[in-house]
């Protein structure tokens, strides 16, 4: 896939036309997404900008002397918009959006000049509406993250509330602030004022998950502003995911099916391997072919397999009755506007309580897979959860690849085979082969690390791994040993 890149910047107004087109034309140039902030556009005048940038856009206006937010795209890569959230106000506008087949949430904001956590907070809210874990927030926030690191000749901390609260949204969000992340001890600043004071008023708010996309930021040069502009470029991984580790859901015992199925395999292995099939099952005596312990093993491989098959098809089921009650409540709603039958809208809350209950099921599925209890009731626990499956689902994948030599690969099958040399490499022994005077020393009758085995054992391993591993002993020391 190919990068993408992301540019926010206050422009200080663009109402003078020479100046606009100015703006438009330069960051169209840099940007694939440019962030606009402090625009003082006008609801009047958001057809003839959008006209004058030639693509896509979305604004947020307020007055020709103040605020005012816009996003605009350009057609240099795939996006579409699911939905928006814009402020009347002209401080933000948040997207619903796929980008490249990813989806986020993304998010223009122009923070208030004065200190007000309140408005922090109604972002936070705003945010959540949309159920994506990934999510890119950018714009000029009018609060540093680090008074000491992101300030130079300020007197005082400015807004320390709004501060308080950031932090307090970067934790329930999982955002992290990706320039410092990349750029632990470096000064730089995005503002300059008066009496030489600088400071970092704009940046990127990204979430953990995306954080392996991102393939570099930086702080610009100002143009026509007092402001610099930030930027990312991010590059979506198109790894291929294995089926990952099998995690055996615990709800299946509380099925009446499953368990019936499952003494059936285990019936079907105890009589695929006993030696007499003529004695009763439950008598302790029972002799099988194979040892106890590879006997076990074969039990939970199939009931492993059947676990997978059950929940598969429960799973479609599920997902096709949940289809089926989305389009009939559709229809319910339809009649509702026609006739608010007391009747209909009866039927229509026993449909939404048995579709609460399946997406009430599919939320602890997603507890399960993510290793975590159920701490926090209703829907700030289903989201979180969410976005921790997600996470996980990201942390499972390597983006990027840095060899011995410092080079970097992004290319999924030559990180595939990288892993694969790496691990081929770290498993071939680098010690010479052994001697066969040093094998017979190791196997010598004296040697007080070996304790034989009695010749139950013996015949036991003989049964698993053949006759020729108590024939050939020195070829099974070599295989481990080697």
């Amino acid at each position: 896939m190919s990068t993408i890149t992301i540019g926010s910047v206050n422009c200080r107004g663009l109402s003078e036309t020479v100046k606009r087109i100015d703006i438009f034309t330069k960051y169209k140039d840099l940007y694939d997404i440019t962030i606009l902030v402090d625009t003082h556009s006008t609801s009047e005048k958001e057809k003839q900008w959008l006209h004058e940038w030639g693509y896509v856009g979305k604004f947020s206006s307020y007055s020709s002397k103040s605020r005012g937010v816009a996003i605009l795209f350009k057609n240099t890569f795939e996006f579409k918009i699911h939905d928006e959230t814009i402020d009347l106000m002209g401080n933000f506008i948040i997207l619903d959006i796929t980008i490249q087949d990813y989806r986020i949430t993304l998010a223009a904001i122009y923070g208030p000049n004065n200190d007000d956590p309140v408005f922090f907070e109604n972002i936070k809210h705003k945010i959540s509406r949309y159920s994506n874990s990934s999510i890119v927030v950018a714009g000029d926030w009018n609060v540093v993250q680090d008074y000491d690191m992101d300030t130079l000749h300020y007197r005082s901390e400015n807004n320390p509330q709004s501060k308080a609260k950031i932090h307090e949204v970067m934790h329930e969000l999982d955002l992290l602030d990706i320039w410092r992340q990349q750029h632990p001890f470096d000064n730089r600043y995005s503002w300059r004022g008066p009496n030489h004071k600088q400071s970092r008023l704009d940046y990127f708010m990204i979430t953990s998950d995306i954080e392996a996309f991102v393939v570099s930021s930086d702080i610009g040069i100002s143009y026509r502003s007092d402001h610099s502009p930030v930027l990312i470029n991010l590059k979506f991984s198109s790894q291929i995911r294995g089926k990952g580790t099998w995690k055996f859901n615990n709800s299946l015992l509380r099925e009446t099916e499953f368990i019936e199925k499952v003494k059936g395999d285990i019936k079907t292995v105890i009589e695929e391997y006993e030696s007499d099939p003529s004695i009763d099952i439950e008598t302790e005596d029972k002799q099988f072919n194979i040892s106890y312990q590879l006997l076990w093993d074969m039990i939970k491989m199939k009931v492993r397999g059947s676990a997978i098959s059950f929940s598969s098809f429960q799973k479609k089921e599920g997902n096709k009755k949940e289809k089926d009650l989305l389009y009939k409540i559709s229809l319910l709603d339809e009649k509702l506007l026609e006739n608010n039958l007391p009747s209909v809208y009866q039927e229509r809350e026993g449909m939404e309580l048995e579709l609460k209950n399946i997406e009430g099921k599919n939320v602890k599925g997603i507890i399960t897979r993510a290793k975590a209890r159920w701490q926090v009731e209703g829907e700030k626990g289903s989201n979180y959860f969410c976005n921790l499956e997600k996470k996980h689902y990201t942390e499972k994948i390597i983006p990027k690849l840095i060899l011995e030599d410092e080079t970097e690969i992004t290319d999924p099958s030559s990180i595939r085979n990288e892993q694969k040399q790496f691990y081929k490499k770290l498993y071939t022994s680098c010690k010479p082969l052994l001697l066969e005077t040093h094998r017979d020393t190791f196997l010598q009758h004296d040697n007080p690390f070996i304790t034989k085995p009695n010749e139950e054992e013996a015949f036991e391993t003989a049964m698993i791994y053949g006759p020729n591993i108590q024939e050939e002993p020195n070829t099974c020391v070599n295989r481990c040993i080697g």
